[in-house]
């Protein structure tokens, strides 16, 4: 090993301008070469994230598209959206109207003049966000997912009421009743029950189309209530994020045939059914569409690279190897088989494309910032295809004739 390596040093110094000229090819390819890795790792990448910097919404409305609140969306079709594996943060909501205390239906007039809304999740769509939203100490937003009778109010109902954070409230609520099959809305009693105040709201930036709810009870809360009264639950309002955009052919297959939802049809009749899906995935489509035909065209001329680099090691290494003919035929006349004539020469290519790897390297590391595992890659490419051309180059060696190359030295 020792005199391998001595070796190849010596044959590297003695062909010393040779020897730098084949580095500043080998690190002006891997320069190259780093760039196209790191523009299709980046490219990946991209394609990975699309997801999180364009994430795709979806909107429950009637039939004809002209509403999106105020709908009558069956029980079945929140929870099949509620329950899908390709869904993530579904938002529901149901409208509803309370007083404060217990009164008969008779009195509604002068007790029913406030407003609510029943959410599994803070409605961002509405401008309700978390951050408007203060909770009582150990509770949180995962609170309206759940069955229990709290409630979130409005800051000011509750300074006039003079309400505060943990304080326990009675409540009688009234639920909206929609005639599918005309425009009449109906308003009709759902239940009296005490509810706990774990949050209090500000509902200023509210963009509802509806009137701003001076109180938000749990959706599930108002679920049972329904089922309670034996009366058929309907939501009003209806979002979600896709989960995985990748995945939508899937998630359209489910919404479609098994949830039974419609596509928007602008021509149908006005209706106040909730039974049509609208999912926004337009500029996430053209967005992957245009990363995935850039990723496989970059894919598509890595054999090209690879041919290239072969050819480059090949002609650096037989342009290199003609005026060494007579050094090979000396070493082959003195006893040097073929196998280790071939591994000094490859030795001393793979000595100045290692340099050239490291070098080549740490300029795309300094100029472009390209991941160190892009760079190791890259590298490892070139030096296995430049070693590759650079044998085929000495393998030429081998046809000639040490006879005639050192009768033709004398």
């Amino acid at each position: 090993m020792t005199f391998f390596f001595r070796q190849t040093i010596r044959g590297i110094v003695c062909h010393k301008y040779r020897s730098v000229l084949h580095i500043l090819i080998g690190v002006l390819i891997v320069l190259i070469l780093d760039i196209y890795a790191g523009n299709m790792d980046r490219t990946r990448q991209e394609l990975a994230k699309l997801s999180e910097r364009i994430p795709v919404f979806a909107r429950i409305s009637n039939l004809n598209g002209s509403m999106r609140e105020c709908l009558a969306i069956r029980e079945d079709r929140v929870m099949g959206v509620r329950e899908s594996a390709y869904v993530k943060d579904p938002v529901f909501t149901v409208r509803l109207k309370f007083g404060f205390g217990s009164f008969t239906l008779e009195e509604y007039r002068e007790n029913l003049n406030h407003y609510g809304r029943g959410m599994n999740a803070p409605a961002e769509t509405f401008g309700l966000s978390r951050e408007k939203i203060t909770f009582l100490e150990g509770v949180d937003e995962s609170v309206l997912e759940t069955p229990q009778k709290v409630c979130l109010m409005e800051e000011a109902l509750m300074k006039e009421r003079g309400l505060q954070l943990g304080n326990d409230v009675m409540l009688t609520t009234y639920h909206y009743r929609c005639a599918l099959e005309g425009s009449e809305i109906f308003i009709e009693p759902l239940v009296t029950d005490t509810y706990r105040i774990v949050g209090s709201m500000q509902t200023e930036d509210y963009l509802g189309e509806w009137m701003p709810p001076e109180v938000v009870l749990p959706l599930d809360c108002v679920r049972e209530a329904y089922h309670s009264q034996g009366i058929d639950f309907f939501a009003d309002s209806g979002s979600f994020v896709v989960r995985d955009p990748f995945q939508l052919n899937a998630l359209k297959e489910q919404m479609y045939d098994e949830v039974k939802f419609l596509p928007v049809i602008t021509r149908a009749e006005f209706r106040y059914d909730g039974n049509a899906l609208t999912i926004m995935d337009d500029s996430f489509i053209r967005s992957a569409e245009t990363l995935t035909k850039n990723l496989a065209l970059l894919r598509g001329m890595l054999p090209f690279v690879v041919a290239i680099i072969v050819f480059i090691g090949y002609l650096c290494s037989y342009l290199s190897l003609q005026s060494r003919q007579e050094e090979y035929a000396l070493m082959r006349s003195l006893g040097t088989g073929r196998g280790r004539s071939f591994f000094l020469f490859l030795g001393e290519t793979a000595f100045l494309a290692a340099f050239s790897c490291v070098t080549g390297s740490f300029w795309a590391f300094s100029l472009f910032g390209t991941a160190a595992e892009v760079l190791a890659l890259s590298g490892l490419l070139f030096f296995l295809t430049f070693l590759l051309g650079t044998s085929v180059a000495l393998f030429s060696l081998h046809r000639l004739s040490v006879v005639q190359v050192l009768t033709k030295s004398v």
